[in-house]
């Protein structure tokens, strides 16, 4: 279950104007401190999701208390609910009860608030689900997803994909993209973004993303909105949310599925694993243009990565030491 999906399951606009004003307070008074504190907006964006479906919950389940009334119980029962009702993985049950509990942490800390105690803290999480196996795509698997995108005119959907892996992005960065940087066609990376620990840079992007970008703008016509990424039409264009971009994934790896005729489940983070290890290999498109099909070096990818050392980068990508005793010792190895 993703993000996304949690959140258009439950959210109602008509409930959503129901919802204790105090709550809403309490939301806002948090969001003003971590904009303070440099979160970046996606993050915010985050919290903001997970925090109106413990509102809405409360509004439906817990007679629209305020929130710093709720006991151990109502808590308990909130985390219930997320797995009984919600069918969430642990790891978004979890996530979503640390959402809650930042909320109420901010209002223990905060002097002009009387709460005292965190009930929510001794709510346990629950065990983290089984560590999935990274998925890996090919170039000609992520070349034919993109050409398939533009056959059936989802252009918007063929940007991300190929910026995503020209850029190999976070959901997060990818998020914060806007259009002005694609009206250039000269120019080949994005706005700045703000990743982890709020580094600064921009995304590059190159000419697979140009392509489908120029259909896309082309096709989404003039608006007044910065963002890169909508939805609606005409009058009723708005920014999408950040889980809207896990959905977008999520209808990618089935359509992947359907071309490749078996199942393929990937997300953004595989996009950034597939576009790191085919960068490694030099099976990249960019790579084969440049004449560079050796493979990058781990210290060029670390800086594609932004990560702060290459271990961290290394941990990215496939790893390799059956294929090596293999060309070393010209056996091979089956698993």
């Amino acid at each position: 279950m993703t993000r996304g999906r949690v959140y258009n399951k439950i959210y109602s606009e008509e409930d959503w104007n129901l919802v204790n004003p105090l709550n809403k307070e309490l939301m806002e008074d948090y969001k003003a401190e971590l904009k303070q504190n440099q979160k970046s907006e996606g993050t915010i964006s985050q919290y903001f999701a997970d925090w109106k479906i413990v509102m809405l919950y409360v509004y439906r389940k817990l007679d629209n208390k305020y929130l710093l009334e709720l006991t151990k119980r109502d808590f308990r029962r909130y985390s219930l609910w997320i797995t009984g009702d919600l069918k969430v993985s642990n790891a978004r049950h979890n996530r979503l009860m640390s959402a809650l509990r930042s909320l109420l942490n901010f209002c223990e800390d905060d002097d002009e608030i009387e709460y005292d105690i965190n009930t929510a803290r001794k709510v346990k999480g629950l065990r983290k689900d089984p560590v999935k196996d990274i998925v890996f795509l090919s170039n000609e698997q992520i070349m034919k997803l993109k050409d398939e995108l533009i056959r059936l005119e989802d252009y918007m959907l063929a940007t991300i994909l190929m910026l995503s892996y020209d850029s190999c992005a976070r959901k997060n960065e990818l998020f914060q993209v806007e259009k002005e940087c694609f009206e250039d066609k000269e120019r080949n990376h994005t706005n700045i973004v703000i990743g982890k620990r709020a580094k600064k840079f921009p995304l590059l992007y190159f000419d697979a993303t140009k392509e489908c970008a120029e259909l896309y703008l082309k096709q989404r016509g003039n608006d007044d909105l910065k963002e890169m990424w909508i939805t609606g039409k005409g009058d009723n264009k708005t920014p999408v949310t950040l889980g809207t971009i896990y959905d977008w994934f999520v209808e990618m790896s089935n359509l992947l599925s359907k071309l490749e005729g078996k199942k393929i489940e990937f997300n953004v983070h595989s996009l950034r694993h597939s576009s790191l290890e085919n960068y490694s290999v030099g099976e990249h498109y960019m790579c084969k243009k440049l004449g560079k099909e050796d493979c990058l070096l781990l210290e060029d990818l670390q800086i594609i990565a932004h990560h702060e050392n290459s271990s961290v980068t290394s941990s990215y990508l496939k790893d390799k030491k059956d294929e090596r005793l293999q060309n070393l010792f010209g056996i091979k190895i089956t698993t």
